[in-house]
């Protein structure tokens, strides 16, 4: 049983990793095909922040152009990423409880994650929307860095405590507010130190100085890198100066704590591992409570699932799905810890240990676990076998025609009619935000740095070069061959304002040059009356 068990727990492990890779048929979502436009113009010699515009640091702009350039310029690249992600993590998660634990808690994390983070489980349209997001690099990232702080504790090395903030220092160049994981890591570090040869706080502080300095290695080449492009100034509107901006539009404290926790409940009595790590978190206070400590393995789990929420609490207002992705890794490691409590401990604790894997395993079976990931796993190998068609395949991805605001197969339609109808050189520009994968479907360079409407349309950055006026000018000048409005269909007053954008008087100045052209669903084109002088490159 010692051997059969992990065996099998790394057999689980082992097929939800694999069943991902029929996802390369999946189109790309919006985040990601908006980050695939920005790459596709960076590889043909457009600037990041100056000429392709978005509010994000560098790092996942530098990861999906390593992974075009290796998997070449097409969807599947981006989802042989999330599995490459997916995979290391996995794998990382199992090292680490086996250096807290057993082998067997390290397959049991591994399996967990592996197996209730797959993203036709947890999210709809077989979770295209949030494959190989920047949470996705952040947690692989963290977990390299846990796995490092483990090495510490085995063996004081200095390399193991740069390897915690290296690390640490990569998950920030994704997003600043990954910050705050290396303060957590460096926290279980000091609590968890190998006694016997560095007995007190003050023995702590060499390595707690290497980790912090080799933090810095990674943000601060990231730096160099945007000051040799002269991009520094761009970099800090965007990275710094928007992102305070957007994440301090509509926070209220007392608001956002309701909203919070009613998202963690939700997923409580929905989601079997946050279910499980509710219970696990419960357990882990009862223990610190009646003796004041914790393992290695449970404070862990407990340190960066705390550092989790932080991070998930500095993005702002707005939670979506994609923020949530942060407590996954260490739930499970939580979770690996609870159930583990089968063993050697009261009958109690293996008593809640028991009927938290029942109530895990009800969950599953009452939202339909296996069927889920089946349907949408067969789909995508029908497509892969040349079994469905392209377009059929891609009506499962958002509708077509029935105002949802989001539809693949018309992104697909528009890409495919743009790059029929223009040169190679040709520029065009796209007053939407769904579609923003047609400069990288097309293969054609944006007119303008601002990728999507949301960008100018409605927001109250105070920069002029946010807004309309500044936009419509830059565009009378650039001249570019299409101009293409999408209809959002939002319900919100962002949307409804940027559904209108082609109301606007200074817009329709704009279209006296152009000519309507066609449609395609919610895709209206205009094009760029021919003539002596007239451009559009």
């Amino acid at each position: 049983m010692r051997r059969a068990l992990p065996l099998a727990l790394g057999f689980v492990a082992l097929a939800a990793l694999l069943i991902r890779i029929v996802s390369i048929a999946e189109p790309l979502g919006i985040d990601q095909s908006l980050w695939a436009s920005a790459v596709r113009g960076m590889s043909r010699g457009q600037l990041l922040y100056r000429d392709v515009w978005e509010q994000r640091p560098p790092g996942i702009y530098l990861t999906y152009l390593a992974a075009f350039k290796i998997f070449g310029w097409t969807p599947a690249a981006i989802a042989w990423l999330d599995f490459i992600a997916s995979a290391v993590t996995t794998v990382v998660l199992f090292a680490v409880a086996r250096a807290l634990s057993t082998s067997t808690v390290g397959a049991l994390a591994a399996a967990i994650y592996a197996a209730l983070t797959m993203p036709a489980w947890l999210f709809g349209q077989g979770g295209f929307l949030e494959r190989s997001i920047c949470e996705t690099f952040i947690v692989c990232a963290v977990a390299l860095a846990a796995w490092c702080a483990t090495g510490f504790r085995a063996r004081a090395s200095l390399i193991a405590a740069a390897g915690v903030g290296c690390f640490a220092g990569a998950a920030i160049v994704y997003k600043p507010n990954a910050g705050l994981y290396l303060p957590a890591l460096l926290l279980w570090m000091v609590l968890y130190r190998p006694a016997d040869r560095i007995p007190t706080f003050r023995s702590m502080l060499p390595a707690l100085a290497v980790a912090a300095a080799a933090c810095a290695v990674l943000p601060l080449l990231t730096i160099f890198w945007l000051w040799r492009l002269d991009l520094l100034a761009d970099a800090r509107v965007a990275v710094l100066d928007f992102n305070r901006f957007y994440i301090g539009e509509g926070f209220a404290p007392g608001q956002y704590a309701l909203d919070f926790s009613r998202a963690i409940f939700l997923r409580m009595k929905t989601d079997p591992l946050w279910l499980a790590g509710a219970v696990g978190a419960v357990a882990a206070l009862w223990d610190l409570a009646r003796r004041r400590r914790l393992d290695p393995l449970g404070g862990l789990a407990v340190i960066w699932g705390a550092a989790s929420a932080g991070v998930m609490i500095v993005n702002g207002a707005r939670l979506f799905n994609s923020y949530f992705t942060n407590a996954f890794a260490p739930l499970a490691l939580l979770v690996a810890w609870l159930l583990a409590s089968v063993a050697g401990r009261s009958r109690v604790r293996q008593g809640v240990a028991l009927a938290t894997a029942v109530a895990m395993i009800v969950v599953m079976l009452q939202r339909g676990y296996t069927s889920r990931i089946a349907a949408w796993a067969l789909a995508d190998l029908d497509r892969l076998r040349g079994r469905e068609s392209t377009q059929t395949y891609l009506d499962r991805f958002g509708g077509y025609a029935n105002e949802r605001g989001f539809s693949a197969r018309a992104n697909a339609e528009l890409a495919d009619y743009v790059r029929a109808h223009t040169a190679p050189d040709d520029r065009i520009f796209l007053f939407g935000i769904s579609g923003a994968g047609v400069y990288f479907g097309a293969d054609r360079l944006t007119a303008h740095r601002f990728l999507r409407v949301n960008f100018f349309v409605p927001t109250t950055f105070p920069n002029p070069a946010f807004e309309v006026g500044a936009v419509v000018n830059d565009l009378a000048l650039r001249r570019p061959r299409y101009l293409i409005f999408e209809r959002l269909h939002a319900r919100t007053e962002a949307g409804r304002l940027a559904d209108t954008s082609l109301q606007d008087p200074r817009v329709q100045r704009l279209l006296e040059d152009y000519q309507l052209e066609t449609a395609i669903e919610d895709f209206t084109l205009y094009r760029l009356n021919e003539g002596p002088g007239r451009g559009g490159r």
